[in-house]
């Protein structure tokens, strides 16, 4: 499959169809709808790493996400979802993403967005320090 040049920065990329129920009375895909894209975007993300959930008790919990958006997407139409890792603004903990829509019939981002996850630790209910596996396969996958 062959991608939008607007998706050059991003090593996770998914193809998202635009149902006509995504879309609301004003016409055009409602704005919840833009940010389940994004977790579907950030859930393949984690795939992409090979970061399976329910592997264990640390998992990956969403502390913070802003949404910025640029055009309206219509039905029909496909999107694209990039998503990267910011990982100069990685910590022990939390991580930054940016991700991006990409209307495939315009050809041009609809929406941005950044959310902070979190490593979490679901036993003890508290953040934890990043798995290994993580690191390293957020470190590989923003190298290709």
């Amino acid at each position: 499959m062959q991608f939008s040049t607007l998706l050059s920065n991003y090593h996770s990329i998914i193809e998202v169809p635009i149902a006509w129920g995504d879309m609301d009375a004003a016409q055009h895909v409602n704005n919840i709808m833009y940010l389940r894209y994004f977790e579907s975007g950030r859930i393949q993300y984690m795939e992409d790493i090979g970061y399976g959930f329910g592997q264990d008790s640390i998992g990956i919990i969403l502390a913070e996400v802003n949404c910025k958006y640029r055009i309206p997407i219509t039905f029909p139409d496909k999107v694209w979802v990039g998503t990267r890792a910011m990982m100069e603004i990685m910590d022990e903990s939390s991580i930054w993403t940016e991700q991006v829509i990409v209307s495939q019939k315009l050809d041009k981002i609809s929406t941005i967005s950044t959310a902070r996850l979190v490593s979490y630790d679901y036993q003890n209910l508290c953040k934890a320090p990043w798995p290994q596996v993580v690191i390293e396969g957020m470190q590989k996958l923003e190298k290709s």
